[in-house]
This record gives structure tokens, sequence and C-alpha cells, in this order.
């Protein structure tokens, strides 16, 4: 018998040192505030009053899996005349009249949560380009009062002008493996005059992008005689680097053109973007401890 009282007490002091163990795990783990990833977009603005413009973005974050707070709002110190009107729950679709939307979005991961808010640009300095608007630092105010501010990364405004170009688009696409292809064809003679991609210089060790078989440098000074095809395609390869891996990014590299008469055109490069990953909780959590040590 007292053998037996001696094997129970031995299991009941285990199963406190786990129960214990387990909770100072748990909160060794949680974090002490919501850790936004890193953006990097090149974010159109049209130069156009007349015209309704949907203009937004997503900005997405770590949280833990109880926090029951959502977004409410985001305000750019640095611009206090850029108005945005932020989400975390998506639009209801009219006709699914059986969608009940969650109290808490986001997905979880095991102790975490990924959240996206939808950014929608609702003021902006008008009347002016905006290609020196360079949005960093970010305030974000949580439906509990709370707020911090936190490093976004880089969403850099541009001005989009409805200018012809003699460009045709003949094709467009993206796939699922990180690759692109754009094609258009050539409506008069035109010669590559310039190439300004410098969003790309941050990634290059994860993008790569071609014009006509080319790299953008070796581009430069590139001639197309009318009704000649121009080309670019785009990859975007994974990295070990967790932290590059998990950064959003949302690149539309310029290039300018000239024809004969020394008329300049500028077009913008799309489909080169890496928004959508599949989590994990040991990856976040590897996220997590890299971006503890930056």
């Amino acid at each position: 018998m007292a053998i037996n009282n001696r094997i129970f007490k031995a299991i009941l002091i285990l199963i406190a040192v786990l129960i214990i163990a387990g909770y100072g795990l748990v909160f060794y783990l949680q974090l002490d505030e919501p850790m936004f990833f890193y953006h990097n977009y090149d974010q159109r603005v049209f130069d156009n009053e007349s015209n309704h413009q949907d203009i937004s973005f997503n900005l997405n974050y770590i949280t833990n899996a109880r926090d029951n707070r959502v977004v409410i709002g985001i305000e750019f110190p640095k611009y206090p005349d850029i108005i945005i009107q932020a989400t975390e729950f998506r639009a209801r679709n009219p006709f699914n009249w059986n969608f009940k939307a969650p109290k808490v979005p986001g997905d979880i991961y095991g102790l975490y949560s990924v959240r996206s808010v939808t950014c929608n640009l609702m003021e902006w300095p008008r009347g002016r380009a905006l290609d020196d608007v360079v949005l960093e630092k970010a305030k974000i105010l949580f439906s509990d009062a709370s707020e911090i501010v936190v490093d976004i990364g880089t969403i850099q405004l541009y001005t989009e002008r409805f200018d012809t170009i003699p460009l045709e688009p003949v094709l467009s696409s993206s796939s699922s493996d990180g690759s692109g292809k754009t094609a258009y064809k050539i409506l008069e003679n035109l010669t590559i005059v310039a190439v300004d991609s410098a969003s790309m210089e941050k990634f290059k060790d994860r993008v790569q992008w071609q014009i006509n078989t080319k790299t953008p440098e070796d581009s430069v000074g590139m001639t197309f005689q009318e009704g000649s095809a121009l080309e670019v395609t785009s990859r975007v390869d994974s990295t070990e680097d967790i932290v590059s891996e998990y950064t959003l990014f949302d690149l539309h590299p310029k290039v300018i053109f000239m024809d004969d008469n020394g008329v300049q055109y500028t077009q913008r490069f799309y489909n080169i973007d890496s928004i959508y990953h599949n989590y994990s909780f040991i990856e976040l959590y590897r996220y997590i401890r890299a971006r503890r040590t930056i």
C-alpha cells in the first residue's frame, strides 16, 4: 500500500510539473503584441478625379490565437492627409443568404492567428504626383481602444496617368509557381531608354525578370520595330530566409520608351508578387524568433 501511495503521489507530481511546464511554454510562445509582416507594395493611384477609384491593399499580421481584438483603423503619422478605411471583415456576398461572419476573423495555426486587414484609400493629396509618398510607419487602432505603432515595410504610392502608349496588350498571365508573363505588340518604332526598378533591388535574390530574354540593365538601348513583340517574363523564387520568405510584395517596375520623334512613354509591368503563403505553426514561430533578433 505504501508503495502504491508513493507511485500515486509521483504521478500527481509529474502531472503538476507537466501542467506548469505547459503553461510556461504557452506563456513563452505567446506574443506581447501583434506583429505585422513586412510589406513592399508599388501602389498605383490613377490621375483621374472624375471616376471612382477602388484603391486598396492588404496588411497582414500575426497575433495570439485568443486575441479577440480586431483592427478598426490605420493612420500614417507622417501623412495625416491620407485617410484609410480599414477592416478585417470581408464584404458579405448579398446572394449568400446563409453567410455568417465570424466573430473574430483570421486563420489559426496552433497558438497563433494570421489576420489580414483590407485598407481602402479614401483620401489622399489631390492634384499632385504621389511618387514621393512612401508609407512606412503606421499607427494601428484596435477595437478595444488599444493602439500600436509598427513598421509595415514600404508602400510606395505612384500616380498612373491615362496616357496613350503605342503598346497593344496581347497577353498577361501568372501562375502559382511564381512565374508571370506579359506580352505586347509594338505599334510604332520604340527604343528603351531607361528602366526604373528600384523596388526590385530589395528582392534581387528572389525575383528574376527579363525583357525579351535580356536583363533589365541589358535591355536599355534595345530597339523595337513597329509590329514586333515585347515580352516581359518574371519568376519569384523561394528562400531559406524566413523573414524574406514571409515578406509580402507586389512590384510594378517601370520601363521608359522613346519613339523616333523623341517622345517618351512610360509603361509599368505587373504580375510580380508574393502575397499568398502557406503558413504553419512551426514556420510562424521561426519567423517570430527571427524578427525578434532583428
